[in-house]
């Protein structure tokens, strides 16, 4: 049995739909990813448009991570509709109403979901951590682990690497 371990940036790291559970989701904000994803769309290229991007990216991830205590389908299924929603306009549209909204679609409560904020903002500095500790220069990055090895990817589209991983449950 396989275990996925895939850092990811949210929004600039694309993730297509899939229901694997053996997969955990790590968001990685950093500012080198604000300001790739402040070039990615076509914002001006100024501190305040970084700031504002890095900002963003911190509460996509902070959400998502607060969703994702409400399970794991929960938190994927909100990068999804995050993802479409986003699409249609920019990062900077990030709002609270477009968090509600989105919840409300995927059927989570927001009557504790302040209180769990807390909690995600220790996990998501634990996962920077961890992606550093790894040595991984670029996202997506992963760690595929079996009972005896462990594989290092840097890099790699979500797609890209779920073809790979079917691939290789079908060979073993």
């Amino acid at each position: 049995m396989l275990e996925t371990h895939y850092y990811f940036t949210p929004i600039l790291d694309h993730l297509e739909p899939f229901d694997h559970n053996d997969w955990h989701l790590y968001p990685i904000v950093t500012l080198p990813a604000a300001k790739q994803l402040r070039d990615a769309e076509d914002l001006p290229k100024n501190i305040v448009s970084l700031n504002a991007c890095y900002d963003r990216l911190r509460k996509v991830s902070l959400d998502y991570l607060t969703v994702n205590l409400y399970g794991r389908k929960q938190g994927r299924a909100f990068l999804l509709l995050l993802q479409d929603v986003l699409e249609e306009t920019t990062i900077l549209d990030y709002t609270i109403q477009v968090r509600q909204q989105i919840l409300k679609e995927i059927g989570v409560s927001t009557l504790n979901f302040m209180e769990y904020r807390s909690f995600a903002k220790r996990h998501l500095a634990l996962m920077l951590k961890d992606f550093r500790k790894n040595d991984f220069q670029a996202s997506p990055a992963s760690l595929i682990m079996t009972n005896e090895e462990c594989l290092k990817i840097e890099d790699c589209p979500h797609a890209l690497l779920q073809q790979y991983l079917e691939q290789i449950e079908k060979t073993a």
